[in-house]
This record gives C-alpha cells, sequence and structure tokens, in this order.
C-alpha cells in the first residue's frame, strides 16, 4: 500500500536554494527562511487595550509596544501592526507554547489567532540588506529614521509585507501571507543581486 502521510513543509521550502547567488565575491546580502516560528495576531477588545498591556507585562515581561514599534524578550516578540493589533512570533522555547500562553494570559481581553501556518518569514541581513530592501519598500529606512526596534506594515512592489528590524548588523525580519511567500522571495533575490547573496 501506498504511504499517504503528510509531513509538513515550509513556505519557501521549494523555492530557496542554498548558497552564494548573484554578483560574486563577498556577499553584501544573507537570507533565510525563519521556520522554527510560532506566530500569532493578537488584537484587543474593545475598551480593553490598557488592561492586556498589564496582563502582557505580567506574563511576559514585555511592554506592547506602540505604533510603528516591536518589542522583544526571551525568545517573543511582539510586532504593532496596526490600533490595538499586534503580530507576536515565538522562538526557541517560546515556539512550542506560546500561543497557549497568550490564550491563558488574554482570554476576555483579546482575540489570538494562530498564524504558524499562515504566513512566510523571512531574515534578511548584511551590510547591504538596507539597500536592498530601500528598493521595494515605501519607508524611509535610513538608520535616523528605522532602526532597532521599528517596524511597518508597508506596500512592497505589488503586495503588503510587515517588516521589522532586530539588530544594527542590520537584520530586518519579513512576513507576508503564505500565498504571497514565492513572490516576497523572488523581489528580495532580485533587489540583492547586485550585492551578491547568501541563502542559508
Amino acid at each position: 500500500m501506498a504511504d499517504l502521510s503528510l509531513s509538513p513543509r515550509s513556505a519557501l521550502a521549494p523555492f530557496l536554494h542554498a548558497g552564494h547567488h548573484g554578483a560574486e565575491g563577498k556577499a553584501g546580502v544573507t537570507l533565510r527562511e525563519v521556520t522554527a516560528c510560532a506566530l500569532a495576531e493578537l488584537t484587543a477588545f474593545k475598551g480593553q487595550k490598557e488592561a492586556l498591556a498589564t496582563v502582557i507585562v505580567t506574563s511576559f515581561g514585555i511592554a506592547l509596544p506602540a505604533a510603528n514599534k516591536s518589542a522583544s524578550k526571551d525568545g517573543v516578540t511582539f510586532v504593532s501592526v496596526g490600533p490595538g493589533k499586534w503580530l507576536v512570533t515565538g522562538e526557541g522555547a517560546a515556539e512550542h507554547d506560546l500561543i497557549a500562553r497568550l490564550e491563558k494570559a488574554t482570554a476576555s481581553l483579546a482575540a489570538v489567532v494562530d498564524q504558524s501556518d499562515a504566513r512566510a518569514l523571512v531574515e534578511i541581513s548584511g551590510d547591504k540588506a538596507r539597500a536592498a530592501l530601500a528598493k521595494g519598500v515605501m519607508i524611509d529606512l535610513d538608520p535616523s529614521a528605522f532602526k532597532l526596534g521599528s517596524a511597518a506594515t508597508s506596500f512592497a512592489v505589488q503586495f503588503w509585507i510587515t517588516l521589522w528590524q532586530t539588530n544594527d548588523a542590520p537584520t530586518y525580519r519579513l512576513t507576508v501571507f503564505r500565498s504571497m511567500g514565492r513572490d516576497l522571495l523572488h523581489w528580495l533575490e532580485s533587489s540583492a543581486a547586485e550585492y551578491g547573496y547568501q541563502v542559508r
């Protein structure tokens, strides 16, 4: 009998090809799909934003970030994506219980929607990462305007992305709905080609 068992596959697994691509020489950009990561959308119920902020500090030790900001601690990151709404990621030990922790902490205060299998998440880093992104995003990525802890939801080329900076290297995280993952990767690879890029 044929084996009909199914195995999980990341959003970009069929399209990523490890190694050096584009211009020869030192790679100015590194691309990596982030797979060992839980994602959730957290939306405060009407009139509950302040109470929600309190329980998030108590449960996660993180102050809910204001508009266009992100905040992280112990593998958990909150990214502001709209009024009273955050994208939450969990990595390492936090990956496995993020959704349960959020639901327990925010019961009656917010809606928690598991987005772990609904999105593609890519990390871009390197001394030319900012230049590559600037070709397609409609926001100012100059370090004076967009830095560690900055976040934005912006139109990029032909689709919407959520983008945040995770360190001063610089390193950025970008997420789109899973169905747009291939388009996101194609744009990033095209933008990074002139600098040479490494896929990990």
